[in-house]
């Protein structure tokens, strides 16, 4: 790919799938997890420790009930509608959107994911391979704040837990812009901008070796690199 050139992953153009009571659409899936996942050619396939990127949303009333993870970090992103956790790292939490939880699975952990409530909860789910295997099990619930992107996961942020990638959540107001000057991919989960001379819109996965990006209006985004 050409330094700035832009590959977009549009969301309708991608087959309904899920399971339980979730409905998503996968938008990334690294060869790290499915050999076969190559051949798709309407996918992103990560890079780096980045291995898996999933949206959609849990029915009301309804979830994944209790399954277990080993030796991966999950970020889940709640964009509307709250969600419940509950598991062997502890019961009674519930992430009100706009909001994050990651979890380390780590040596191994159980948990569920349920929509408490009567209406839809949206959803993007990011896994990564951690930097080491073995980790202890653990959890954090992350806020967001408007106006700008949270680092939830590596990078400089002292209270996440580390890992080699950089995973950061939240908008950028309108007429503001972002520079991104390494590889990356970012899926637009609100409004509409222009990236790299490119029009862009809520649903569009993004990938490339450098970005810059600019809100037409209120801009909310996932930014991994």
């Amino acid at each position: 790919m050409k330094k700035n050139r832009l590959r977009v992953v549009h969301i309708d153009d991608l087959p309904l799938g899920g399971f339980a009571g979730i409905v998503e659409k996968q938008m990334v899936l690294s060869s790290q997890l499915m050999p076969g996942a190559l051949d798709r050619k309407d996918i992103s396939h990560g890079f780096g420790d980045f291995v898996y990127l999933s949206t959609g949303y849990f029915k009301p009333n309804d979830g994944a009930p209790l399954h277990p993870h080993e030796n991966v970090d999950i970020v889940t992103v709640v964009l509307s509608g709250n969600l419940a956790h509950a598991g062997t790292l502890g019961d009674g939490s519930v992430i009100h959107a706009p909001a994050v939880q990651v979890q380390r699975a780590g040596t191994g952990m159980r948990h569920s994911e349920i929509n408490p409530d009567d209406s839809k909860a949206d959803f993007v789910q990011i896994w990564f391979i951690p930097p080491e295997q073995g980790l202890a099990p653990d959890y954090q619930n992350i806020s967001l704040e408007g106006g700008r992107l949270t680092t939830v996961l590596g990078g400089d942020c002292a209270e996440c837990f580390d890992n080699k990638m950089t995973c950061k959540v939240g908008n950028i107001p309108a007429n503001n812009s972002l520079e991104c000057n390494q590889q990356f991919i970012a899926l637009i989960t609100e409004g509409n901008a222009t990236a790299n001379g490119f029009s862009v819109s809520k649903g569009d996965l993004l990938e490339g070796d450098s970005l810059h990006i600019e809100a037409i209006s209120k801009l909310g985004m996932v930014l991994i690199h």
